[in-house]
């Protein structure tokens, strides 16, 4: 069972992005069957990486679609990102010291919920700016 399904009411109209906010659901839904299924922790930390790099990922490509729609609300969202890649590294320090098991508890649900307000709160916004600029 997942944590999270990504479902229509967290889509932001862009197709490009709809994409990536499924997968990253499904990165942290990942994380959350490893852990309750007891995987290693080499597993857990695996996910983890692949989470981290792609919500770098998603979060640049975003960030490149909002420049190129002119989105007056840039520069607030790029700041969201940084401060949520900013948990993410604490997150990657304490695997690092050997914390993976707290770190996994605690990373999945924080995913989770900082998905759900960042798509539905921040996200949304950009939509129509981006459809008028013919991204989509």
């Amino acid at each position: 069972m997942a944590l999270y399904d990504w479902t229509e009411d967290f889509s932001v109209g862009i197709s490009t992005l709809d994409g990536h906010h499924r997968k990253l659901f499904d990165l942290m839904n990942k994380l959350h069957e490893a852990m309750k299924e007891g995987r290693s922790e080499e597993v857990m930390t695996g996910i983890i990486k692949e989470l981290a790099a792609y919500t770098i990922y998603h979060f640049h490509e975003e960030e490149i679609l909002m420049e190129k729609a002119n989105y007056s609300g840039l520069q607030l969202h790029k700041a969201a990102h940084r401060e949520f890649i900013a948990k993410i590294e604490e997150y990657k320090d304490k695997i690092d010291n050997g914390m993976v098991i707290f770190v996994v508890v605690k990373l999945a649900s924080t995913v989770a919920e900082w998905l759900k307000q960042h798509i539905m709160g921040m996200d949304k916004k950009y939509s129509d700016a981006m459809l008028a600029s013919g991204i989509g």
